[in-house]
């Protein structure tokens, strides 16, 4: 945990852990894909049958990896940042299934951190 402005935050590693709690089951219930995120230390998560688990490292072949600082991620996933303002800025670079990319923000509610 990073100690910001009198609040305690989140690394971005930690939240990519956190994401199978807050998996949307609903809306994840037709994904079957892997979500690489490059951050200060690479973690990926793995959704299925609609169920979403979390992994350390890098997976070996990610439908999407995405790349950010780990302060971007949180707003990334609450739906805070236009995602393609974001690569055009360079904050956010992606590789892989664009339609995916778009939906992220609708497989987690982070309204439950």
């Amino acid at each position: 945990m990073n100690f910001i402005e009198g609040d305690f935050k989140m690394s971005g590693n930690n939240l990519v852990h956190k994401l199978p709690s807050v998996f949307n089951a609903e809306a994840g219930a037709d994904v079957d894909c892997v979500i690489q995120f490059h951050l200060s230390e690479p973690a990926y998560v793995s959704i299925t049958g609609g169920s979403c688990t979390s992994h350390a490292g890098i997976a070996e072949a990610p439908d999407l990896s995405l790349t950010m600082a780990d302060d971007f991620l949180e707003p990334l996933l609450r739906g805070e940042v236009n995602g393609m303002a974001a690569l055009m800025t360079g904050k956010l670079k992606f590789s892989g299934d664009m339609a995916l990319a778009q939906r992220i923000s609708t497989l987690f509610d982070m309204d439950k951190l």
